[in-house]
């Protein structure tokens, strides 16, 4: 089930009819919730629940094991390494079985053997990278004493499929979502008001601005021989149809489960308005980011182990600026390796690797003194953003040549026909990134001083009476899924 199917506006509203009918009661809310979180997985495919009920008993069981372990004076190594393997495995299995076939049967036929692919094509299941990594950091945290391992299944299943975040995060840490699981919750108004319109706006980026640019952006990048002008401003139209995508499911989630008493993680933070690399990833699916931090990124620069097997070349003695490049290098490759399994995420992935690093080298050379000096904001933001038009031109194609293509074609090539092409494409994006950067002004400026004014109510029933008189302006039946349901 989708956010946008309008069977879901029916689902959430018996959801949370039922679920406030059952305030005071905990338990039976929190069965109320699994069984829901259930359904709304197994809507389409009815067999993925029990993949995720298999990924959350694993994680269940893997952190009991090292409990008992650690208290017999152990360290509960074989138990994380059985949640590890069994997480990665089916991870892996499911998302890169059809990448290495074809890897596989291209290098038998290149050494002269008549080798085919076979007809097994294995189909992802729609949520398995987010809901897997967010047990292993429970297993995780429990393995390294942060966390005490639970007893209650019903609640640990309802942390782990909760629906509004099931699918596509954010990625929630026990020590925030299973602590609200585990509390009693009570009906508030304001919580529910600000929960739906949350959710509005996020349905209006993904229905209004996402779903309508994509169509063109698509077209552009399909073009035969596009000029340089057409595929930066395809790459620009991708850039906010990406924003407006995955924000918006994450406002829908938020939203969602603010309505029904839960706080997710913030997940974007005006990513574009970055002035380093470092910055991007503080404000980009931060709950992913910070959980590579945590479990890869931090891990990598302490580890014996990649001290040991993982050199950089040219580099002898690692100074601990080495050290930090080496771990970046590491979470990078494994961040594009997640997104999927075409060469581009790879590329794309060390692409933000060795910028983040180049940039890191440049800023620990600049004099403490010169940094504090001025803001330079207004220049690094910019220069930033460029950065990140070309990681989403790296993301968004994935044939290598032609992304090859893109990046060093001429910028004064092209026909005056294409020039207009590219001439349209930008006042689509122009328009799409003009309620974007109202919302930021209504955020920053508007919002706090309505906050506690008597025109609060009226204003704010009036937008959602906008956003869904645009919703069902611009909804179609063949809207696009979400972007990161491939991931």
């Amino acid at each position: 089930m989708s956010f946008v199917d309008p069977v879901y506006v029916v689902f959430l509203a018996v959801v949370f009819s039922v679920n406030w009918a059952l305030a005071g009661h905990l338990r039976a809310q929190n069965l109320w919730l699994l069984l829901v979180s259930l359904v709304f997985y197994g809507w389409i495919h009815p067999w993925m629940v029990g993949l995720l009920l298999g990924s959350a008993l694993l994680d269940y069981v893997a952190a009991l094991g090292i409990t008992r372990d650690q208290e017999a004076g152990g360290n509960g190594g074989r138990w994380m390494a059985l949640s590890a393997i069994g997480n990665v495995g089916a991870l892996a299995g499911f998302k890169y079985f059809n990448f290495f076939e074809a890897a596989f049967v291209a290098a038998l036929q290149k050494v002269g053997f008549d080798a085919h692919p076979t007809t097994l094509q294995v189909f992802l299941p729609i949520g398995l990278s987010f809901y897997t990594f967010q047990t292993m950091a429970y297993t995780i945290d429990v393995w390294r004493k942060q966390l005490t391992a639970r007893t209650n299944l019903t609640d640990f299943l309802v942390f782990v499929a909760l629906f509004p975040q099931l699918v596509a995060g954010p990625v929630e840490r026990a020590s925030n979502l299973l602590a609200q699981v585990e509390a009693p919750r009570r009906f508030n108004l304001d919580q529910v008001t600000s929960g739906l319109s949350l959710a509005l706006f996020g349905a209006f980026k993904k229905v209004v601005i996402a779903d309508t640019m994509a169509p063109y952006v698509n077209i552009l990048y399909q073009a035969e021989n596009p000029s340089w002008t057409m595929i930066w401003a395809a790459c620009l139209g991708f850039s906010i149809q990406v924003l407006a995508d995955f924000s918006g499911y994450t406002d829908m989630a938020r939203g969602s489960a603010r309505m029904l008493g839960f706080e997710l993680m913030e997940n974007f933070r005006h990513p574009y308005l970055a002035s380093s690399p470092m910055d991007f990833w503080t404000r980009w699916h931060i709950s992913f980011s910070t959980w590579l931090r945590d479990y890869v990124y931090l891990p990598s620069c302490f580890s014996p182990w990649v001290d040991r097997w993982i050199r950089l070349p040219f580099v002898g003695e690692l100074s601990p600026f080495w050290v930090t490049a080496r771990a970046l290098l590491i979470t990078m490759f494994l961040s594009g390796l997640w997104h999927g399994s075409t060469w581009n995420y790879i590329v794309w992935g060390l692409y933000y690797a060795v910028i983040g690093t180049v940039w890191a080298g440049i800023y620990e050379r600049i004099p403490r003194k010169t940094r504090k000096q001025r803001d330079w904001r207004p220049i690094l933001v910019p220069v930033m953003f460029v950065h990140t038009l070309v990681g989403m031109q790296i993301f968004r194609e994935p044939d290598l040549a032609r992304l090859w293509s893109h990046l060093t074609t001429s910028p004064f090539t092209g026909t005056a026909d294409q020039h207009i092409v590219a001439a349209g494409m930008l006042a689509m994006c122009a328009a799409g990134a003009a309620p974007l950067l109202l919302a930021l002004a209504w955020e920053q400026r508007v919002a706090p001083k309505l906050a506690a004014s008597p025109l609060r109510l009226p204003v704010q029933t009036t937008a959602w009476a906008v956003c869904a008189v645009l919703l069902v302006t611009f909804y179609r039946s063949t809207n696009n899924d979400f972007v990161y349901f491939q991931f």
